[in-house]
């Protein structure tokens, strides 16, 4: 009968009676039922002797209180009983209920697994001889085939082979535990995992059990009870049906598109909440503080490159921080102009450096400056030591008397006030008072705007990050009132905004399923692990004895409860089997704590090992183990091999700082990666012609923009790569979640760059993520490392990786650095402090900015600093700490850094060929020694 088929067929449990008398629940009895236990040539599981320990439990607390109580000799001796056997029974019965199990269980049971691997070595030794005549299992693998407790976990390493002792346990049961076939369930999460079982299992071994994934099983379970035959959608339905909520139907509900514009104007980027420096670096590195306005392109100013002399339009805008981005906003959608950081028009005595106010502000003759100061109302920001912070405020203190002098109205602004209201609440308030009129622009309008123009920065990135949410929403079994539980247990206004649109957007789609009559694929699981519970308490069952979960590691929560309400069911084994160095799916709802607490999860259970891999040589499983252990959190284990090769690991970097002409109309600087690539493919074929090859991207797009070169080929319908020059070669691209489980002769990462595409990639889940997706911050990037530890894993002979000279990645570094038998060719530029990326100003060190100034007509490098503390920018990182500073000889030139024959220096960006502009210069030498410090 098929897995399927039984689904239907659940039978009512009946009755056990028991007789249980006195006699049966004495010291002798307990005594004949613990050696009839023993002598049986059996692995013990818990569930064998749980009986044992709960018939007994009343009879163990009498002589316990005794025992406390320091009258159990004068009890023995009243009732001639021995005492000797009373204190054995107390020892043994406490060895029993031990919560790692009993001592004299684990001897009986190491004693039976060692008899038997003599016993059954010639049956071992064949046991999978149909599925492949050379296949032999070592003493680890039949460890997992003879052992047999209630909750096992099986920890295997990459290239362990996983699937061949699954086919062999299989085998074992119906074979030698005569368990049939149709009594043992194996549930996998792929389709491709579950067609090499089925091929193993099914095929070759011509057991028919049934091999399922977990959809499939949802599947069949809900069927019991659905009249309706429900279609099952996949994700792009709800991608669709949000994307047109969000565009169109929206509308219908104007308090909510007031509600969405507040969070794109406001909130859409999430603001750096933490206290440490060095995140929030990497924050404002990696962070996108453009406007509204900018971003819907709703105004262009034309100006003139001074360098060059063409015409750029403006038609973006981007700022130093998330609460100036707040601030133009506001004023934006309250209908006032403003232009960030133009120059003041007053010149300040004895001061080389421009002062540009954040916000010069007009209403129709009406001119005013907003300052928006980085402290709060009462002078304070944990970035800051007491003296910059005395600084700071000083510079404020300079600001407002220099607006006083020349009769400029200044507003200004803090992060945080005394009486807890917003800063945009305040500032509200400032504008009424000095005089200017809130107009809101229409919100269709600007709703419009946002539709039909930049939809790539706010609708579609905003329906990705809804889709994600409910997805995992309905992972972990949550309901519509978890919205109101995670608003009331939050104070963050952003996180609050998004779950009274993600809610309507959650009553939207379960309204268009309802409507199709469909359910999707969270909802089925779920379901079916309610219907399964229902059917406990009924006292039904089914008759599955085994339950085998494969690739485990990715086990979500509500996967995780389906499995269990089904052992329920059937009162059925679970055999977990998978390896935690390889969960790579946190995105999708998978929690690594139910693999790594596998024993805490289930209450008890048994962990066993197979770290012999017949995949990788044992250089490249050294350098891979030791990189994923790295993270103390990931299970011990040491891995074995056979196999033996030199070089297991190239890295092989280019150099981007090279003459652009070399590779203009080659396709870029993709050029660059796919002429390394293409020389490590010529290295590989010349050592085997005939050797498999895969090209690794940590995203799909690696292999498109290596496609983008001239010397490869990019096939859409299958999304492969192919190679000009080696056309008949076996090569493959994929992404390193495609590829798990998979190996290849030879492997070629390709894009190991230290940015936020990179790998390891640094794109930051959106802090709402937290409320639905188990965060591992074991180590930083834990499950990056885990995902490079798979593509380490992929090769059957060598790992060449592709990196840049100038951006190598962090992953790169840390095997360079401990491994010492890696091989580099080329070079690679020294890691500055927090990342070969980021840029540091040179005077205080926080990350430079790279931002074009319309005020300059340049791009700049510009420091994130509050400008009370620094305001260094520079237009060539060459020039080291030299600024852009006034002119001190003409009235609207700026002094920037240019190249000589010597050093840089400073010179007038008025400068004419034919001298009839300013000349002016300014050295290195007279900058530090007369300018500096002023």
């Amino acid at each position: 009968m098929s897995f399927f088929s039984k689904l239907f067929k659940l039978k009512k449990e009946s009755a056990k009676s028991k007789n249980v008398t006195p006699e049966s629940l004495s010291l002798t009895a307990f005594e004949r039922r613990t050696s009839n236990l023993l002598s049986q040539n059996m692995f013990i599981a818990r569930s064998d002797y749980k009986t044992l320990v709960e018939d007994f439990a009343d009879l163990y607390s009498q002589f316990d209180t005794l025992r406390k109580t320091d009258t159990l000799a004068y009890f023995c001796r009243d009732k001639e009983i021995s005492i000797q056997q009373v204190n054995s029974f107390l020892f043994m019965y406490e060895d029993f209920r031990r919560k790692e199990g009993a001592e004299v269980i684990q001897k009986h049971n190491e004693a039976f697994v060692k008899l038997h691997l003599v016993s059954d070595k010639q049956y071992l030794d064949n046991i999978l001889k149909k599925v492949d005549p050379i296949i032999k299992l070592d003493e680890e693998q039949r460890r997992v085939v003879l052992s047999d407790e209630d909750y096992t976990l099986v920890i295997a390493g990459a290239g362990a082979g996983k699937t061949t002792t699954v086919a062999a346990k299989v085998k074992y049961l119906v074979e030698k535990q005569n368990i049939r076939p149709d009594q043992i369930l194996v549930i996998s999460f792929t389709n491709k995992a579950v067609g090499e079982l089925r091929d193993k299992i099914n095929n070759a071994l011509r057991i028919d059990c049934p091999v399922t994934t977990f959809h499939k099983t949802g599947y069949a379970i809900m069927r019991r009870q659905d009249a309706d035959r429900k279609v099952v959608v996949d994700q792009g339905f709800m991608f669709y049906t949000i994307n047109n909520y969000l565009k169109r139907n929206i509308l219908e509900n104007p308090e909510l598109v007031d509600k969405l514009i507040l969070f794109f104007g406001s909130y859409f980027d999430a603001p750096y909440e933490g206290d440490n420096l060095n995140d929030f670096f990497n924050y404002i590195t990696k962070a996108d503080f453009s406007t509204l306005r900018g971003n819907i392109a709703e105004y262009a100013d034309q100006i003139i490159d001074k360098r060059t002399g063409k015409c750029i339009t403006i038609s973006h805008e981007t700022l130093r921080s998330e609460q100036e981005v707040r601030i133009a906003n506001f004023l934006y959608m309250n209908g006032i102009d403003y232009v960030y950081e133009k120059p003041y028009p007053y010149n300040i005595v004895r001061s080389y450096k421009p002062y540009t106010p954040d916000f010069t502000i007009t209403q129709g003759g009406k001119e005013a400056y907003i300052e928006h100061f980085g402290i709060t109302q009462n002078g304070q920001n944990n970035r800051y030591t007491r003296q910059e912070l005395e600084r700071y405020k000083k510079e404020v203190n300079d600001k407002v008397k220099l607006h006083i002098k020349h009769g400029t109205e200044l507003i200004y602004t803090f992060s945080a006030y005394n009486d807890g209201r917003d800063l945009l609440t305040h500032l509200q308030d400032e504008l009424i008072k000095h005089g200017f009129k809130l107009r809101p622009r229409p919100v269709r309008e600007i709703f419009d705007k946002i539709v039909n123009t930049e939809e790539n920065r706010y609708i579609a990135k905003l329906v990705k990050l809804v889709c994600t949410f409910i997805q995992n929403f309905k992972i972990n079994g949550y309901v519509l009132d978890d919205f109101h539980r995670f608003q009331t247990s939050t104070n963050n206004e952003r996180s609050k905004l998004f779950f009274t649109i993600c809610e309507q957007c959650y009553l939207e789609y379960s309204k268009r399923l309802k409507e199709k009559k469909a359910i999707d694929f969270e909802d089925m699981i779920n379901d079916s692990a309610r219907i399964l519970r229902e059917e406990v308490v009924k006292g039904e069952k089914l008759d599955f004895k085994y339950i085998i979960v494969d690739e485990y590691q990715d086990i979500s929560r509500q996967r995780f409860n389906l499995t269990k309400e089904l052992s329920k069911l059937c009162d059925a084994k679970i055999i977990a089997v998978g390896d935690d160095w390889q969960s790579i799916y946190a995105y999708a709802g998978s929690d690594i704590t139910l693999f790594t607490n596998f024993k805490e999860t289930f209450g008890y259970g048994q962990e066993l090992r197979i770290t012999r891999t017949y995949r990788n040589a044992q250089e490249v499983i050294d350098i891979a183990g030791g990189f994923i252990q790295k993270n103390t959190s990931q299970i011990r284990k040491a891995l074995i091999s056979p196999k033996h090769i030199a070089n297991p690991v190239i890295i092989q970097s280019y150099t981007e700082d090279v003459d652009r002409k070399m590779y203009e109309g080659r396709g870029g600087k993709f050029f660059l990666v796919g002429e390394t690539v293409e020389k490590i493919i010529k290295e590989i074929l010349e050592d085997n012609p005939k050797s498999s090859i895969l090209l690794l991207g940590r995203y799909g797009f690696d292999g498109f923009n290596l496609t983008k070169s001239s010397d490869f080929i990019y096939a859409e319908k299958t999304g492969n790569v192919y190679s000009k020059t080696f056309a008949d070669v076996e090569l493959e691209f994929m992404t390193v979640h495609r590829a798990k489980g998979l190996g290849y002769d030879n492997v070629i990462i390709i894009n190991a760059i230290d940015a936020v595409y990179g790998f390891p990639s640094k794109v930051q889940d959106d802090p709402v993520l937290k409320f639905v997706l188990k965060d591992d911050h074991s180590i930083e990037y834990a499950e990056e490392r885990r995902l490079f530890y798979v593509a380490l894993t992929r090769t059957k002979n060598r790992v060449y990786i592709v990196t840049s000279q100038l951006r190598p990645s962090d992953f790169v570094r840390e095997l360079l650095k401990d491994y010492p038998n890696i091989t580099l060719r080329g070079t690679l530029d020294e890691k500055q402090e927090g990342g070969a990326e980021i840029k540091y100003c040179p005077v205080c060190g926080y990350p430079l900015q790279l931002r074009y100034k319309k005020a300059y007509g340049l791009k700049l490098w510009i420091c994130s600093n509050e400008p009370e503390i620094c305001d260094f920018m520079t237009n060539n990182l060459k020039g080291g700490e030299l600024p852009i500073l006034k002119c001190d000889k003409c009235r609207d030139g700026y002094l920037i850094v240019r190249e000589g024959k010597g050093s840089p220096f400073l010179g007038c960006t008025n400068y004419k060929p034919d001298r009839t502009g300013c000349n002016n210069v300014m050295t290195r030498e007279y900058y530090l020694n007369h300018i500096k410090g002023k």
